[in-house]
């Protein structure tokens, strides 16, 4: 029996019994640490969804949030004129996809610094139409959902399964594209693009489609997240704190690999949580100075530590592993 459930097959195994623990935690516990969850679920999603290009590519956005900000208004606007929830989530994603691919042809063709900017820049220009659309959205006043006509564990269980179910299908869709010509296209744009392109890949191409998808996950889970507040406003739809800490979130696990943005959204989600109750007026200090530590010591990422796998992980095969890191920093 020990021989047959080896490898892939054991590890399939304890994802499974896993995802079903999480599916029946909301019955089991209510209250605080369902939303904890939830919001632990979002982030793990978002940082996902931004690892396809800023990870596989090496193409950092810094505007990943504009498209959580199209997801949530546009899911709002389309169930006011009466649609269904989930029918108003694919429509909104559907338009922050066309939004993504008309953007990225023009600005995917910029390199490095100038990209993230051109991508910062397009989510403060959402942020200011939904600020100065009164008439569609609310403006500054914000946008109100419908409330649910159903208790609040009730609710708080059925978005936590929502955003479960959405960090599951990413991870499953990152884990392809990982295997797929697309993500051999996109690695080979990361590890050197002018040579990509003499090999006779399309890498605008790579990357605008790269960005299409992003952005139309991150709008599906920016409707999910609107309906769980139940309100919203500019500066909390299009809130460029939510991108810089997916890129953290993501960096810290591992860019470019399909277990590190979830690892480093559950590690990051916790220690700020953590540092958040007992240390409230200098938390962002003390995750400011773990971030950085994390960064000397494990600029590949914590799944560095996971990957040495023909090491036992003892304390002398960390050392040794923190060290090679550490030295690349001496002069």
């Amino acid at each position: 029996m020990k021989a047959f459930l080896t490898g892939g097959k054991q590890k399939s195994i304890l994802l499974i019994m896993a995802i079903c623990v999480l599916a029946v935690f909301p019955y089991v516990k209510t209250g605080y640490i369902v939303r904890f969850m939830t919001t632990l679920f979002m982030y793990a999603a978002l940082s996902q969804i931004w690892n396809i290009l800023g990870g596989f590519a090496g193409y950092i956005s810094l505007g990943l949030v504009g498209f959580v900000g199209i997801g949530a208004y546009g899911t709002g606007i389309i169930m006011a004129v009466g649609l269904n929830m989930y029918v108003a989530i694919l429509l909104s994603g559907l338009i922050a996809a066309l939004v993504a691919m008309i953007v990225g042809m023009p600005i995917l063709r910029l390199r490095a610094g100038y990209y993230s900017i051109a991508t910062y820049a397009v989510s403060f220009i959402l942020w200011q139409l939904s600020n100065n659309l009164i008439w569609l959205t609310g403006g500054g006043m914000g946008f109100r959902f419908k409330i649910a006509n159903a208790g609040i564990d009730r609710i708080n269980a059925y978005y936590y399964l929502n955003m479960l179910g959405i960090v599951i299908i990413i991870s499953i869709l990152c884990m392809i594209i990982s295997k797929s010509s697309l993500g051999y296209g996109l690695m080979a744009i990361k590890e050197d693009e002018d040579a990509a392109n003499v090999l006779g890949i399309n890498t605008t191409v790579f990357k605008v489609v790269a960005f299409t998808i992003s952005g139309f996950f991150a709008a599906i889970v920016g409707g999910i997240y609107g309906n769980w507040l139940t309100f919203i406003d500019p500066a909390s739809a299009f809130d460029s704190n939510l991108s810089v800490m997916v890129i953290i979130m993501a960096m810290v696990g591992a860019v470019g690999t399909v277990a590190g943005p979830l690892l480093g959204a559950v590690l990051i989600s916790i220690i700020s949580e953590v540092l958040w109750n007992n240390f409230l007026f200098v938390h962002q200090m003390f995750l400011g100075v773990i971030l950085i530590l994390i960064v000397i010591f494990l600029p590949k990422g914590i799944m560095d530590i996971f990957m040495h796998r023909e090491e036992k992980l003892s304390p002398r095969s960390l050392a040794r592993i923190l060290g090679e890191n550490i030295s690349k920093f001496r002069v």
